[in-house]
Formats: structure tokens, C-alpha cells, sequence
């Protein structure tokens, strides 16, 4: 037998009694392969894990082994990576995928090299892992002799262990340089350097962490930092060393700077915290990392070291155990206390864990520390928001009442549901009240309709600044979201309702998961059935919080929806919640309910409320009072044109309107949505018959059409009463104050009347509305709020696109145009300019046609408010009824020509003098018989049309007509104005509206003043007896017909006129 073996041949040379092996990771791969038979090839590649992006990058260099149709790839290290097969043919420059990495061919290798280990780089194995032997042993071992490449330089015999270990250990040999046969020497190894060091970093232009010292010694590199801390290590077999060397000891990335001698390095003090050692390099590292400094310098063996014994105090140090192999350095501990002093002053402390929660929550019995909110924030809290802040985390700790961990915030626009909302992601994200848990959340998603996304990120910059949470806008791409997943400097992701649909699924791998999810105007999710609700099924967090100044707009079954959001089950499911909570209150609320329906239906409402209160919160505006200028809300009643008029004729005719009526509900709903477009202008008309459809093609619609001029533009605004009346609002803001003014109208037909207008008067403006690309909304109104009058009059904004949380505080004055069915849209948009910021007093104008279907889609949000304030509000609300009765239904397509305000003429209000006397009388006599007018109409059942009297119909009309009263109780809070008395005119606040109410003398007093009369004459005509009643003016009275059309005929005034509070 030959004395010398190939150490990679099938059967290997044993010693006396011991097994030896080469690196087990190595031998897998050459065990699976027949040397001998000459078939396979050995390529070089590079590979990579699949990558996305658009300039891919290579991970690292590998060997490729190809036997028939089996394919192996190593790394440098002869670890295995991938196992499988390749059917195509391989060639240099050739890219194909294997095993879930992508390759490319490099260059072909010898089979010899391969089968020599050559091409693995300098070998894996190194003397300092194998086990030291006794003097004793290596002299009773057998030699073994390695190859004399160059003859006349044989590297030193290596001796194997004897035979009296009973354990079998794999022995690493030494690598052979196969082309010079000398191994170099100790003295060209062991070097000193100074280098620069870093962590990995993500960005493109990189900079360096630090200053450090690489000590190279034995093959192993040595990271040691300034103050003489082990920072890693690694082995090293690429010498010589030269300056700018790169590599990586542990997680650090290094570069050589300069070579320097021994004695500039820093006595070795022990090691850092953090284990920076890079097992897959070495393993062994992991290990003498753990030791003390003393023994890893001592361990280092050098070419003058003697033999150690293997039974020796040293050499059993080494030893790991396999559980603890990569086990890295326990940090220490850190004191546990609070992030922020409790006791300071102006401390906001959190409720502490109650002690169910404890046993729910802390099974590891860690310390309790109270959680503080930053004095960044909580010095700009007011009381309201201090309040609103512990109440949600109270919620999403799950230390109150009800089961779950969601809330909805639900208070009135303008209170700083914003800053409140900031207030509790940052404290979650910082703080948890048992110790050394960490936070309590990781990330969280906030989701906001798209006009709000960079609005929410400006306003986490304001509070918090840009450096101490990474905020993460989702406007782009799907595959941008990727970077917040797996992103350790974002937090917070903003995104809008429609993107997230997209992303949901990929949001559910974050690291680490979204902990939290905030719903901004939350009122969307109002369906557990539509797409927006259920695409959060995907996240199972649980905390989750609806913020929301309308969360009841139009019934019951959407306040269950956004309940359920929050807190899955607390109200059961939707069929037990109809039939236990909202048929009840509904049949309460029917204009005809029983005395025991409305019994039940109070007592469930009772009892509804008790349990919402442990989830819910509802502040009204008024609390600002102290903080914010005044606030004054008129309700403005203008009289149409005479084309208003006719087209309403023609359109609601007897024959148009019974044919319309018993027609489908699609034409019925059409015609509504024709009626208000003729309110808010005739021009709309023609644009909708330009765009066709089936509603156009009805006979009396195009009668109507016949009515317009031939020669119609755009910009005129005669046409309609509620334009002529805007075109002198505007005129007079213009003229006579410095102030801005924004103008909302929820159909964008109308917007463009408005922008016609605008630039046919030279009015400098900004419009919003769906069309607006998401990246310029915030700049329009960030422009307009810094903009003075020349610079930025006017903000046309449409009420769907942007009609909810933005800050238009530039302007103090709102006009909103027309109005919408559900309540919420014209409250939130109206509420864009009395906000935080606010320095004039605030103005709001709601223009209505009187007379007109403008005023029923007004008194319908009136009776709905009602249920709103009932459930969620103060209880105040007089509203009870907010059921559509067949008779309202039909008059809604009713015209009251010859009334200045038909709201008020419901109302029956004493008020009017010229009417007073008599409606309070007939209110009391109705009054006092309407029960007992119940009571015999529901026991008279049904009656035959011949026994009908005409008083039993007086009696059902008045009995509507006081429900209907009943439903409009809250305007019994707003002073009416009637504008047509001319006594009206010194109790209208507003300079501006009382300028533009109508004076039937003005033409005759210009007349007056341009060719003045003798004072002979007009003291004749003083005293003229034929028109002495009509000389005092504050008793004349006119009617809807006195009036041109765009005049004030009926005002709502509504307001608070306290001082604006200069401390605020």
C-alpha cells in the first residue's frame, strides 16, 4: 500500500484506531459522485436567490458538479447549497435557474482540481480546531507523508492521534499548495492594521461606522475596536494582507487602511456586547468569542508553540455543546422603569394593567412600569384631546368594559382627532407597561381616503419630526410596498382605502406585524358586506380604531358594521342585532308606532347606548369654544328665477308626475337628481341632455329644455336664483373685506358654472375635486392657506373628493352650494375651515332654493341628525321620527311657489308676526286633541270611502303636519329671520347678508339722489294720505313674488358670539 492516499478518495487511511475524516460538508458533496469514472464536469458559477428589482446583483461564487443529469453546487467552503437536475446543456455565459437560485456559468474547472479540493480556495480545515496531542501519543502515531511537490522543500511530517480516543473525531487536514509545495511561513501571516468599519447599510452612498484594529494571526482575522474590545473574528486564508483589503468579520464590513506593528495595538480588555462573529465562516469563532479576552490571545497558536495536552485545562474550555453552538452573548440586562417621568410636571400617565389583565397578559410576571405619553406631546394635549388619548388606549389595551380591543373616535370635526390618534401610535410604538417586553406594537397601517394620505404624513412631521418615527406613504406601485414589509426605519404605513385593496395580502408578511390599524373617516366601512369592510380580514389585529366625526348617518345597521370592525362579536352577529336593537327602534320611531313600540324601542335604544359608551366617544365642537374664533351658520333661502319656476312646472306637471311616480324607483331617483340639478341652475339641464339618457327622452323633460334661451353661456348666472345670489355674496366679499372664501358644491357640473364664473370676473382660484392628481391636492391647499385675497380667492373643492379632513383655515368664509342626501357630506365638508389654526370668525352659507326640493333633502337631514344625537350624542336631540312616510315620498316632488321658506311654514313657529297669532292657536288646539285623534283612528280600522268626512281629512293633515313638526324640533335652536319684512334686516349678524337682503325702494332712492328733489315737493309727497301706510316701512311684508329672483327670502342663523380667546 502506497504510503501516501488522496485525502478525497473513496477509502480513506485510517490511523491506529481512529477514524479520519474530512469537513462533513465537503464529504457529502464528494461521496455523491464516482471519481473514477471520468463523466462528470465541474464548472465555476455565480448565483443569486431571485431577485425583483431592476439591476440584479449576484450573492456569491460556487462550484457547479454535473454527473449525467445530477447536479451539485457547492460554496467555496464545500458546503452543500443546491441538489438537483439539469436536462439542457451547460456552456460558459449560460444563465438557468436550479434548486430556487438563479446561476450563470463562468468558466469550467479541471475535474482534478475539484477531486483535489484545489478549487475550494485555500481549505477549510485548520490546525487550532483539531485536538492538541500529548508528547507521548504523537511519538507512538503513525507518520503521515505528504507530498514532495518541489524537491528539497517538504513541509513538517503531521502526526495523527493514537488509537486511545474511544470517540470518533473527523480530522481537518492541512491544505498543500500543490504548485510550490511550501506552505507559508508564520512570519508572513501575522500582521497588525488599522481599518474602517461598518454596518450593513441599505443606502447608495455608504459611509463608515468607525475606526478599528484587524489583528491577522494563525489564519484568523480579529476585529478589535479602539478601546480594545474583541468586536468578531473570522478565518482569513488570503495572504498576504494589503491595504484596502475588503472582507467581513462578523456582521461589520472592514477595509484595511495601513499595516502597523505589534506594539500600536490596545491591550485586549474583553469583548463587546453584541456577538459579531460570523458562524457560516467560523464556527469555532462562536465560541472562543464567548471566552474570556485572556484565553482567545492564548489559544492562538504560534510557530513556537509546544504541543498541549488533550486532556488540559485549555483545551476543555473549547469544548461547546452542540444545543449552544451558535448561541450568542445574553445582552445585559437594562433597568426597568418608565420611558418618561410620571412624576413630572403636566404628566399624562396611562391607566395601569388591572389585575384580570395582568393574568391575561403577563404570564412572565415581568415588572409593571407606567406608561407615560412624551412631553413633546402631551404639553400640546388640551384637556378634550388628554382625555380622548387615555380613552383609546384604554381600548386598544383592552382595559375597559366591553370585550375587544377596538374604539371608534367619534368626535365633531375640527377637535384633533389627528393629533390625538399620533399621540397613541407613538405610545405604542415606545412604551408597554410590563417591562422588557418591548412595545406593544411594532408597525402600524393607517388608512385614509387618498386626499388625506400626505396630509397625515405632514402632520406626524409637525408633531413628532421627521427623525424620531419613519412614516411610509403607499401612493405608488404595488411592489414600493415591499420596502415598508420588510423595513426596520418605517413605522407608520398611510395609505388610501382603494390602494390597500391591492396590497392587503402582502401586508400580512410584515416584520414585525401591523399591531395597529387606524381607520381615518372610518364611516366608509358603514357595510360588513362591501369590499372595503372585508378586505381587512386578512389582518388579524386586533387593535383597531375607527376615527370618525359621523359614524351614524343613515341607519342603525351601519353603526353594527363599524362596531363589529372594532370589536368582532360584541354586538353579535347582524340578524340578532336587527332583531334585538334596530327593528325596535325604527318601529319607535315610525310616525305611527304604538305606545308599547315606543316603549320597547326606548328601552333598547337605553340599553344600545350603555353599551357603545364602552367603546365610543363623542365630544361636540362647542367644547372649543375658549380655543377658536366664532362661529355663525346661516341657512340661506333664495328665490328662483322665473325660468326655475317654468321648468319646474313642466317637469312635475299631473300627467309627467304620475307617470314618473309609477314608474320604476331608477326613474323616480332621476327625476330627484333632475329637480336638483334645475335648483342649483336651468345650464345643468342642458348639460345632461347633452350627455343623453332616458330621463332626458321624457316628454315634459323636453318641454323644459325648449324653455332655455337659444344663446346660452357658461359664465351667466341669471339664470339661477342660488348663483345670482353667490355672484353678490362674492362680489361684496371682494369688495369690502380682505377675506377667502371656499366654495363646495357636490357635483362637479356645478363646479364648473362656478369656474366659468370665476375667470369671467378675474377671480384668482384653486379647485379640488376627483380629477385632482393626489400629488398636488395638499399643495393647492397649502398654497390657498398662505395665499393672501389677490393671490388666492377663492377654493372651488368638490364635497366627495375632498370634502373630509382638510385644513382650509386660509379662508373664513364657505358657501356650499347644494346639498346631499345623507347628513355627514355637507357636516364635513362645512367643517374645513373653523379648525385648530383659525384666526377670523368663520362664516358658513348652506344656499337653498325655497320652495324646491332643496328644502325636503334639508329637512330629511335634520330628521336623520335626530337618530344620530340620539344614539351617540348628548341625548338632546328632539327628533324621533326618521321614517319616509308614503305622503312625504310624494312631497317631495311638490313646488311651493308662494312661500319665501317652506321649512318654516312646517314648523309652524309663532315667530312671524304676520302669522303668529293664528299657528299657535291651531298648534294648541292640535295639541290637545292629537292623542285622542290616535286613539280613534287606530280603533276605527278600516273605514269605506263614503264614510269619510272632509273634517276627518283636516284631522289626518294636521296630525302630519305636527309629526312633521315633531321630526324638525332641532331648528327650534336656529333664529329665524324673515327676510321679506323689512324690520328683518338689524337682526341679520352677518354685514355682508344684510347688504345683500332686497329693498323695494333702492331704485327709487338712487332715482332720488341723482336729480334731487325741492324740499316743497317731497314734503307734499310725505304726506301723500294714498300711500301713508306704506310709508313705514318696518310693517310692510312682501311676498315671493315682490322680489326679483336670487333674493334672501328666509334666513337660519345660528352662532356663538363670545370673544375669540387671544391665549389659545
Amino acid at each position: 500500500m502506497p504510503s501516501f492516499q488522496s485525502p478525497f478518495a473513496g477509502q480513506k487511511r485510517k490511523s491506529d484506531g481512529l477514524d479520519v475524516n474530512t469537513n462533513p460538508g465537503k464529504k457529502q458533496a464528494l461521496d455523491n459522485h464516482d471519481g473514477a469514472s471520468g463523466v462528470g464536469t465541474c464548472w465555476m458559477v455565480q448565483w443569486r436567490v431571485p431577485q425583483q428589482k431592476k439591476h440584479k446583483t449576484w450573492d456569491g461564487d460556487a462550484i457547479l458538479v454535473i454527473e449525467r443529469d445530477r447536479a451539485t453546487m457547492l460554496n467555496l467552503e464545500g458546503k452543500l447549497l443546491v441538489i438537483g437536475k439539469i436536462c439542457e446543456s451547460v456552456e460558459e455565459g449560460k444563465e438557468f435557474h436550479l434548486g430556487g437560485k438563479d446561476l450563470e456559468i463562468d468558466h469550467s474547472i479541471p475535474w482534478s482540481e475539484y477531486q483535489s479540493g484545489a478549487c475550494f480556495g485555500a481549505g477549510t480545515s485548520s490546525s487550532s480546531s483539531l485536538p492538541a496531542l500529548s508528547y507521548t501519543q504523537a511519538k507512538q502515531s503513525k507518520p503521515f507523508k505528504q507530498v514532495a511537490m518541489n524537491p528539497g522543500r517538504v513541509t513538517s511530517a503531521y502526526r495523527v492521534p493514537s488509537v486511545q480516543t474511544p470517540v470518533k473525531k473527523g480530522i481537518e487536514l492541512e491544505s498543500v499548495n500543490l504548485l510550490s509545495g511550501k506552505k507559508p511561513s508564520g512570519a508572513q501571516k501575522e500582521s497588525c492594521w488599522t481599518a474602517n468599519w461598518r454596518k450593513h447599510q441599505q443606502k447608495k452612498h455608504k459611509t463608515w461606522d468607525g475606526d478599528a484594529f484587524v489583528m491577522h494571526r494563525a489564519d484568523k482575522l480579529t476585529l478589535v475596536s479602539e478601546s480594545g474590545k474583541i468586536l468578531g473574528t473570522k478565518k482569513c486564508a488570503d495572504y498576504p494582507l494589503y491595504s484596502g483589503y475588503h472582507t467581513f468579520i462578523g456582521s461589520r464590513e472592514v477595509e484595511l487602511d495601513a499595516e502597523i506593528p505589534f506594539s500600536q495595538m490596545p491591550s485586549i480588555s474583553g469583548h463587546a456586547e453584541e456577538l459579531s462573529v460570523d458562524p457560516e465562516w467560523d464556527p469555532s469563532a462562536a465560541h472562543s468569542s464567548s471566552l474570556p479576552a485572556s484565553s482567545v490571545l492564548e489559544s492562538t497558536p504560534t510557530k513556537f508553540s509546544s504541543p498541549v495536552p488533550a486532556n488540559s485545562a485549555s483545551t476543555s474550555k473549547k469544548y461547546v455543546a452542540p444545543a449552544s453552538f451558535y448561541g450568542k452573548i445574553p445582552a445585559k440586562p437594562k433597568a426597568h422603569g418608565p420611558l418618561h417621568d410620571p412624576e413630572g410636571e403636566g404628566a399624562l400617565v396611562m391607566k395601569a394593567p388591572t389585575p384580570e389583565h395582568i393574568a391575561k397578559f403577563n404570564k412572565r410576571n415581568l415588572p409593571i412600569v407606567p406608561v407615560v405619553i412624551d412631553p413633546v406631546l402631551g404639553r400640546r394635549l388640551r384637556p378634550h384631546q388628554k382625555e380622548g388619548v387615555k380613552f383609546m388606549y384604554e381600548c386598544v389595551m383592552g382595559l375597559r368594559k366591553h370585550e375587544g380591543q377596538g374604539c371608534i373616535l367619534a368626535d365633531e370635526m375640527g377637535l384633533g382627532k389627528t393629533l390625538q390618534t399620533i399621540s397613541l401610535v407613538w405610545t405604542l410604538l415606545k412604551q408597554n407597561p410590563y417591562a422588557g417586553s418591548g412595545p406593544v406594537i411594532g408597525k402600524v397601517l393607517i388608512v385614509c381616503p387618498v386626499s388625506l394620505v400626505n396630509n397625515w404624513k405632514m402632520e406626524f412631521h409637525k408633531w413628532l419630526g421627521k427623525d424620531r418615527v419613519g412614516v411610509f406613504v403607499g401612493d405608488k406601485e404595488q411592489s414600493h410596498i415591499k420596502q415598508f414589509i420588510n423595513s426596520k426605519i418605517h413605522q407608520v404605513l398611510v395609505i388610501g382605502y382603494e390602494k390597500l385593496r391591492s396590497v392587503i395580502d402582502a401586508l400580512t408578511y410584515c416584520q414585525p406585524p401591523i399591531g395597529l390599524v387606524i381607520c381615518d373617516e372610518g364611516h366608509r366601512l358603514k357595510s360588513s358586506d362591501n369590499k372595503t369592510s372585508k378586505m381587512f380580514q386578512a389582518l388579524k389585529t386586533p387593535r383597531r380604531v375607527i376615527l370618525s366625526g359621523t359614524p351614524v348617518q343613515n341607519d342603525l345597521g351601519e353603526f353594527h358594521s363599524m362596531a363589529d370592525f372594532c370589536n368582532p362579536g360584541l354586538l353579535d352577529d347582524y340578524k340578532t342585532f336587527r332583531r334585538v336593537y334596530e327593528q325596535p327602534v325604527l318601529k319607535s320611531r315610525a310616525p305611527d308606532c304604538t305606545p308599547k313600540e315606543a316603549e320597547l324601542g326606548q328601552a333598547r335604544q337605553t340599553q344600545l347606548m350603555t353599551v357603545s359608551k364602552s367603546f365610543v366617544l363623542r365630544r361636540e365642537a362647542s367644547i372649543l369654544g375658549h380655543y377658536l374664533p366664532p362661529k355663525f351658520e346661516y341657512v340661506v333661502f333664495v328665490t328662483p328665477t322665473p325660468l326655475q319656476l317654468s321648468m319646474f312646472s313642466k317637469v312635475l306637471s299631473k300627467e309627467g308626475l304620475d307617470s314618473l311616480i309609477s314608474g320604476s324607483t331608477a326613474e323616480s331617483l332621476a327625476l330627484i337628481n333632475l329637480l336638483t340639478k334645475i335648483s342649483n341652475s336651468p345650464l345643468l339641464l342642458r348639460a345632461q341632455a347633452d350627455k343623453g339618457g332616458a330621463m332626458i327622452k321624457v316628454g315634459v323633460v323636453q318641454e323644459a329644455l325648449k324653455l332655455l334661451p337659444e344663446k346660452l353661456k357658461l359664465e351667466d348666472v341669471s339664470l339661477s336664483g342660488k348663483l345670482t345670489a353667490l355672484a353678490n355674496l362674492l362680489r361684496a366679499l371682494r369688495e369690502t373685506t380682505s377675506e377667502k372664501c371656499v366654495i363646495v358644491s357636490h357635483y362637479t357640473s356645478t363646479l364648473n358654472l362656478v369656474e366659468a364664473f370665476c375667470k369671467k370676473k378675474s377671480y384668482t382660484y384653486h379647485r379640488l375635486d376627483g380629477q385632482t392628481p393626489p400629488t398636488k391636492r395638499q399643495e393647492y391647499v397649502n398654497d390657498f392657506n398662505r395665499s393672501s385675497q389677490s393671490s388666492r380667492f377663492l377654493f372651488l373643492l368638490s364635497a366627495k373628493a375632498g370634502g373630509v379632513g382638510l385644513n382650509l383655515i386660509g379662508a373664513s368664509r364657505l358657501i356650499l352650494i347644494d346639498s346631499d342626501w345623507n347628513p355627514s357630506h355637507d357636516l364635513q365638508a362645512m367643517a374645513r375651515i373653523h379648525r385648530d389654526g383659525q384666526k377670523r370668525p368663520v362664516f358658513i352659507y348652506r344656499f337653498l332654493t325655497a320652495g324646491t326640493i332643496d328644502e325636503k333633502i334639508y329637512q330629511r337631514q335634520v330628521t336623520k341628525l335626530g337618530l344620530a344625537d340620539s344614539l351617540i350624542g348628548s341625548g338632546k336631540a328632539q327628533s324621533k321620527s326618521d321614517s319616509f312616510s308614503h305622503k312625504e315620498l310624494r312631497d317631495i316632488f311638490r313646488i311651493h311657489r308662494d312661500t319665501g321658506c317652506q321649512t318654516h311654514d312646517v314648523l309652524q313657529c309663532p315667530c312671524d308676526p304676520s302669522t303668529g297669532a293664528k299657528v299657535a292657536e291651531e298648534v294648541g288646539d292640535t295639541e290637545s286633541s292629537d292623542e285622542a285623534e290616535e286613539t280613534a283612528e287606530r280603533s276605527s280600522g278600516f273605514v269605506a270611502a263614503s264614510q269619510v268626512k272632509a273634517e276627518d281629512i283636516d284631522r289626518l293633515d294636521k296630525a302630519y303636519l305636527q309629526k312633521k313638526k315633531a321630526a324638525l324640533a332641532a331648528l327650534d335652536e336656529w333664529t329665524h329671520i324673515n327676510c321679506l319684512q323689512q324690520s328683518s334686516r338689524a337682526t341679520v349678524h352677518d354685514r355682508i347678508l344684510r347688504d345683500m337682503l332686497y329693498t323695494p325702494d333702492e331704485e327709487d332712492e338712487e332715482e332720488d339722489f341723482a336729480e334731487p328733489k325741492s324740499r316743497l315737493e317731497a314734503l307734499f309727497e310725505a304726506v301723500d294720505f294714498d300711500n301713508v301706510a306704506a310709508l313705514d316701512k318696518k310693517q310692510r311684508v312682501l311676498t315671493p313674488h315682490d322680489v326679483p329672483g336670487g333674493s334672501i327670502s328666509f334666513l337660519f342663523e345660528r352662532g356663538t358670539k363670545e370673544p375669540v380667546n387671544d391665549e389659545a
